[in-house]
C-alpha cells in the first residue's frame, strides 16, 4: 500500500492526476457513471450505491489506474468509512434484469397443482365404472335356430372383458367387442363382465335360447308299422297233437301185437 496515513479520496485524486485522465474518460474507461466518481472524490460514500457496487468500483478503477482496489476495499471498510456493506464475500447484487430461477419447492408445488388438476378432470375416466352395450342380439331372452351365435357390443371405460369370469374377450382400440359362442339345446345364460384397474367392475348377463328346428328329436323304433314285441308267457296255450286216423297197432313193450 502506498501509505496508511492518506485518505482515499486524496489518494484517488493524486493518481487521477499522475495519470493525466479526465473524470469523462474515466467514466467511459470503467463503466462508472462521472456522479459516482465525483463523490469517491470528495470523500462523500454516502451518495454511493451499495457496498457491493462500491467494490467494484474500486476494482475497475484500481486496473485502470494502477492500484489495489482490494486492498482500498479492506481498508475502508475495516476503518468504517463503508458503513454498509453485505458480507464476507461482498458480490455484486444480481441484475434485476436478469429472471431469477425458481427455487426447487415451487417446481414441486406447480408439478403437483398439475398432477392434482390432471386428476381432476380424468378421476371420472380413471376411477369409473365400465359401461356394456350388447348390439347383437338384440332382444334379452333371444332365440335361434342355430347352434352357434356371434355376441358383439361395445365397452367405455373398461380395461378387461370377460365370459363368464373365465374367458378374456378382446377389446377393440373403439371399444367394440365380440365373441362366437356354441349353444346347447334350451336356455343358455352368458355373464358378460368387465373390469377397471382403479375402478370398478360391471357385468350383463345374456339368455340365448335354442330350439333347434323341428323340436326335440326321439328315439327310434324298430319295427316300425308292426305291433311292438311283448314279452313272452310260460303259460301259453299250445295245440293238441292232431289224431290219427290211422289205426295201424302199435307194438307194446312185450312185443305182443295190440288187438
Amino acid at each position: 500500500m502506498e501509505t496508511d496515513a492518506v485518505s482515499f479520496e486524496q489518494f484517488f485524486s493524486e493518481r487521477i492526476k499522475e495519470r493525466g485522465v479526465t473524470l469523462k474518460k474515466l467514466a467511459d474507461a470503467t463503466g462508472i457513471a462521472p456522479m459516482h466518481i465525483e463523490s469517491l472524490l470528495r470523500g462523500d460514500f454516502d451518495t454511493l450505491p451499495s457496498a457491493p457496487y462500491l467494490r467494484g468500483y474500486l476494482l475497475r478503477l484500481g486496473d485502470e489506474l494502477g492500484f489495489d482496489g482490494e486492498e482500498w476495499w479492506k481498508r475502508l471498510r475495516k476503518d468504517g468509512t463503508i458503513r454498509n456493506y453485505s458480507g464476507a464475500a461482498d458480490t455484486l447484487p444480481r441484475n434485476r434484469f436478469i429472471r431469477e430461477t425458481p427455487p426447487k419447492y415451487l417446481w414441486l408445488i406447480a408439478a403437483a397443482a398439475l398432477v392434482v388438476v390432471y386428476f381432476a378432470f380424468q378421476a371420472p375416466h380413471i376411477l369409473g365404472t365400465p359401461i356394456i352395450t350388447v348390439n347383437f342380439p338384440d332382444a334379452n331372452p333371444y332365440t335361434t335356430t342355430s347352434s352357434t351365435i356371434t355376441l358383439a357390443g361395445t365397452v367405455a371405460n373398461a380395461d378387461t372383458l370377460y365370459l363368464n369370469d373365465t374367458q378374456q374377450i378382446p377389446i377393440a382400440p373403439d371399444g367394440s367387442w365380440q365373441e362366437t359362442v356354441l349353444l346347447g339345446t334350451g336356455q343358455n345364460p352368458f355373464k358378460i363382465s368387465a373390469k377397471k384397474f382403479l375402478g370398478g367392475q360391471s357385468s350383463i348377463t345374456e339368455t340365448i335360447l335354442y330350439e333347434p328346428i323341428g323340436g326335440a328329436t326321439s328315439t327310434p323304433v324298430q319295427g316300425v308299422g308292426s305291433p311292438a314285441p311283448t314279452a313272452s308267457t310260460t303259460n301259453s296255450t299250445t295245440n293238441p297233437p292232431a289224431l290219427s286216423t290211422d289205426r295201424t297197432p302199435t307194438s307194446t313193450a312185450s312185443g305182443t301185437p295190440h288187438p
